[in-house]
């Protein structure tokens, strides 16, 4: 009886693992899909490749536009600085730029504002730039947008290498180092 209980354990086990491999991946929001086609769209002008909505840097963006919804104010630190949100996030990135807005009541809206700033007009022109995430979200003083842009993950860390590898952060087109 007892080997077969083993048996059966292990078959349970096994079709679990299976079922967590089957499971779809996490997407980013169809929001996040607009905003990297707009920001696609703007590099494409400027002989710039694309980029795509990741879903990571989306619930960051949600994240951000969330508590600035709920402090009621637009502000890069609420929550945290930039470079300490990203790392919270799990977040891997060589690079990053983040561009918030507020009262803009459309995606259209953000985008033209963003795109008639110098400085988060850059941050969506960042040639390193390849991941996008958006986040909405209502409220007084609102819509509060918050939109992070980031290189491709850099590839995981083998023994021995240097701790320091470089890397960061840019916010207005100023570097901020990442902690690794």
């Amino acid at each position: 009886m007892r080997p077969l209980a083993g048996l059966l354990v292990g078959l349970a086990a096994l079709a679990a693992a299976s079922a967590a491999a089957a499971a779809p991946k996490a997407r980013a929001t169809p929001l996040s899909a607009s905003a990297a086609g707009e920001v696609t769209r703007l590099r494409a002008s400027a002989g710039l490749g694309p980029v795509v909505a990741d879903p990571a840097l989306t619930r960051a963006a949600e994240a951000h536009a969330q508590a600035m919804r709920n402090a009621g104010t637009m502000s890069h630190d609420v929550g945290g600085s930039f470079s300490a949100r990203i790392a919270a996030a799990g977040i891997r990135t060589t690079q990053a730029a983040e561009n918030i807005a507020a009262g803009q009541r459309s995606l259209a809206e953000a985008m033209a504002s963003w795109t008639a700033s110098s400085g988060h007009r850059a941050n969506m022109l960042s040639r390193g730039v390849t991941r996008i995430g958006l986040g909405r979200a209502d409220g007084a003083g609102g819509p509060f947008w918050a939109m992070i842009l980031a290189a491709p993950e850099p590839p995981p860390r083998r023994a021995g290498d240097s701790p320091s590898g470089g890397g960061g952060a840019v916010f207005f087109g100023l570097p901020i180092p990442l902690r690794p």
